[in-house]
Parts: C-alpha cells; sequence; structure tokens
C-alpha cells in the first residue's frame, strides 16, 4: 500500500502585509530555512498551530519576479489563500511524498 507523507522543504517568517484582495494577498517575508518556490503549497502557522493553507503564485526578490528564494533571504510574493496571513506568521512550503 502507498503511503502519503508531507514533508517541510522550507519555512519563511512573514514580517509585513501589503495588500489583500479577496482571497490573494501581498506579504514580505525573509526565509528562516530551505527554500520557497513558485507554484509552492504553504501552510500558514500561527503560534505553533497550522491555521490554513494557501498557494504561492508570484516571488520577487529585489523587485525582480523569480522562481524561488532561499535561506537567508527577504522576498516579496503574491499568496493564494481565504486565511488571513499577519505578520508574524510562517509559512511553511510542504511537499507530499508517497512511499
Amino acid at each position: 500500500p502507498k503511503v502519503e507523507a508531507e514533508e517541510v522543504m522550507g519555512r519563511a517568517k512573514i514580517l509585513k502585509l501589503f495588500s489583500k484582495t479577496k482571497d490573494k494577498q501581498v506579504i514580505g517575508g525573509r526565509m528562516e530555512s530551505g527554500m520557497m518556490e513558485k507554484g509552492s503549497v504553504v501552510k500558514i502557522i500561527r503560534r505553533d498551530e497550522e491555521i490554513g493553507r494557501g498557494k504561492v503564485r508570484e516571488l520577487q526578490q529585489s523587485k525582480v519576479a523569480t522562481g524561488s528564494v532561499s535561506e537567508g533571504n527577504e522576498f516579496g510574493g503574491l499568496v493564494e489563500s481565504k486565511i488571513d496571513i499577519a505578520p508574524g506568521d510562517y509559512l511553511d512550503r510542504v511537499v507530499m511524498i508517497t512511499t
């Protein structure tokens, strides 16, 4: 039988929320570990609890569009989620692994 598991491939701390329209939010953050990629599914973490999920639609570094952001770098992003993201929240990039 196949077993599906989630693995956290990156964690970003949200520093600022720039704008919000319907279910799209423009955020600024810093990668604390791993890597964030455009198209990634993310878990929204507040006070060590998962409060929802979203999808990274766009990423920018220094106002230039990019496909991925690595550890230690600050970035801007467009996240599609019905959950409101607040400064201080974390985004964990998750990948489904089937074994």
